[in-house]
Order: C-alpha cells, then structure tokens, then sequence
C-alpha cells in the first residue's frame, strides 16, 4: 500500500507517477482584496494570466503544522490533514 513508507518521493518523484490526462475539476478562487484562501497543502494549484492593468500580489508563505504528521496515532485522534492523508493511502 505504502512503497515508499519513511522514504517518501520529492515532488518531482510523486508527479511523474501520476497518470497523463487523468481528469479533474478545475475550481475557480476569486477574491475581493484582502481575501485569504487556506489550502490543502496537497492541493494541485496553477495561476491564471493577469489580465489587469491593475498590479496584483500574491503569497505563498508556508505553514508549518505544529507537529509531524503521524498517520498511525494510538489513540485515532488525526488531525483533518491527517484524516484526509489516510483516505487519499486507502484509494491508493
């Protein structure tokens, strides 16, 4: 189920497996200045051309989950990046 346990694959490794063309929605985020969007940190995301005149800023600062992620807690109390980890292993 899990090939590569502790090793894990770099980002390069885990999309050269992905199958070419395997279909997916694309979801639109479009926001009103000020706006924040909190992502997955898996999510699959692609910038739009600017269109505008108007100049646009984005960020992408990284947030560091409080603890390392374990997909084997004793007691089952996963987080819900965890919980959403272990449904994307079991469809593997």
């Amino acid at each position: 189920m899990l090939p590569t346990r502790e090793a894990g694959l770099s980002f390069m490794e885990w999309t050269a497996q992905l199958e070419h063309g395997m279909k997916h929605s694309v979801e639109l985020a479009n926001g009103e200045v000020g706006t924040v969007y909190l992502c997955h940190p898996f999510l699959v995301h692609a910038a739009q051309a600017h269109q505008s005149k108007i100049p646009r800023f984005m960020a992408q600062p990284p947030l560091i989950p409080a603890q390392t992620f374990l997909l084997d807690r004793p007691d089952g109390a996963y987080s819900p990046v965890e919980q959403a980890m272990r449904q994307g292993i079991e469809r593997a």
